[in-house]
Parts: structure tokens; C-alpha cells; sequence
């Protein structure tokens, strides 16, 4: 896949968001790494992106529930053998299985929600770092859903696991600091999804905005929160 402008990895590539936003990228010129479980998913956003003439996005498919340490390793080696580096990743795949109270929510679900929204991005991260790239605006991205921030019962491991993600941006941000990529928990408005049909099954697609515009304004916001926290970081470097 020949480099263009920007390199992005989008994990959940084949689900609402990701696939949004893998296409708008393509839109605009970027190189995109869609990984997701679902394959047909991403044949879909394969079809789709080359009916549209907009060229084809790379497909990885990953199972983040079920991935070990070595399998991380693996996508990483195979990113910087076949694309060489990254700027920007974007961690969009989520886990939920139905509302309930923490004290029903059985502990094999509640392994499996968190072991593909924290354990799995936490040490694809790891593995991927080393390669976003050093001389370009770079950002890790952890989509949060603020909903259960908000009104945290009965969201269960779903909810804990949003609460996770937010923390271990602040942490990583601190962390690498500002000559480092740019670190963000971001999220978005409510869109229709799997997980919001299974939450609020009575609500239909006239209850949602389009997720376009909802995929177009959270690249932008990548693309500025990076560009800004690159610039501070050659300010600093400068004093």
C-alpha cells in the first residue's frame, strides 16, 4: 500500500464509526489500517470504498477479545515491514453484550468487554509506539462513550471500561509528554450502533444524527489536538 499523506490505524474498522471514518480518511488522501473481528465487515468497507473510487483500505483482521502479547507484536512488525510508520491510531472498538446491574453481569462477560476495550488497546499501543512517526504530528486517540460517565448504573463492565480508557489517556499523556504523540480520550455524539440498539432497542435511525459528519469532525479534531500538541512540543524544545 504506497504511503500517501497520513497514515492511519483504526481498530473496529468494520463497525459505524470506524468504517466512517476509514472512508472519510480515504476521501481525503490517508492511508487507513482497518482492524476488526468481523471480516465480511471489512470486505464491506473494502466494496464500499472501492465503489466509490477512492481507492482500498489495508484489512487486518483481529480479534482484540481473543489476541495475545505475540499477536501484537505481529500487526506491528507486519505495519512497519509493509507501511513503515504510523501517525495516527485510533482505538474506536468497543465490547457490549446488555444493560444490567454490576452485581448480575456474569464474570466471563465482564472479562471479555474489558479484555477488548482496555487489555487489548493498552498493549497494542505498546506494541505499536515505537513506529508513529517522530517528524510528523502523531496522536493515540481512545474513543470514550460519555454516556456511562454520566449515568454510570447499569452500564456494567461497558461503563467501567470507558472509565479505563479515559484514565489511561490522561496517564499515557502525562507520561510520554510533549515530545511524544498526542494523547486523547475523545467522544463523540450519539450515532446508531450495535451497542445503542441493544441499550435502547425501542430507538429508531430518525432518533440519531447521520455518523458523516460525526466521523468528519472527530478526524478534524485528531488532526488539531496533534498539529497543537506538536507545535507546544517544538515551543518547548525551543526555551
Amino acid at each position: 500500500m504506497p504511503l500517501r499523506k497520513e497514515t492511519w490505524l483504526i481498530t473496529g474498522g468494520a463497525g459505524t464509526l470506524g468504517s466512517a471514518m476509514v472512508q472519510a480518511l480515504m476521501r481525503q488522501g490517508a492511508d487507513c489500517l482497518a482492524i476488526d473481528k468481523d471480516f465480511k465487515g471489512l470486505e464491506a468497507l473494502d466494496d464500499a470504498c472501492q465503489a466509490e473510487g477512492i481507492g482500498r483500505p489495508a484489512l487486518y483482521p483481529m480479534d482484540l477479545s481473543g489476541a495475545t502479547l505475540e499477536d501484537m507484536e505481529t500487526l506491528a512488525q507486519t505495519v512497519e515491514k509493509e507501511i513503515g510508520h504510523l501517525n495516527h491510531i485510533v482505538h474506536a472498538a468497543n465490547s457490549f453484550v446488555a444493560s444490567r446491574p454490576l452485581m448480575h453481569q456474569p464474570p466471563q462477560e465482564w472479562m471479555q468487554i474489558t479484555q477488548t476495550a482496555v487489555h487489548a488497546p493498552l498493549f497494542l499501543t505498546k506494541a505499536l509506539i515505537p513506529i508513529l512517526s517522530s517528524n510528523e504530528a502523531a496522536s493515540i486517540t481512545w474513543v470514550i462513550d460519555e454516556v456511562c460517565l454520566k449515568q454510570p448504573a447499569h452500564w456494567g463492565a461497558y461503563g467501567m471500561s470507558q472509565a479505563a480508557r479515559k484514565w489511561i489517556a490522561e496517564a499515557l499523556a502525562a507520561e510520554v509528554g510533549p515530545k511524544g504523540p498526542s494523547v486523547n480520550a475523545l467522544g463523540t455524539p450519539d450515532f446508531l450502533s450495535p451497542i445503542r440498539q441493544q441499550a435502547w432497542p425501542a430507538h429508531g435511525q430518525s432518533h440519531y444524527p447521520a455518523i458523516g459528519p460525526i466521523a468528519d469532525a472527530l478526524i478534524e479534531q485528531i488532526r488539531q489536538l496533534s498539529q497543537r500538541h506538536k507545535q507546544d512540543g517544538e515551543g518547548d524544545h525551543g526555551r
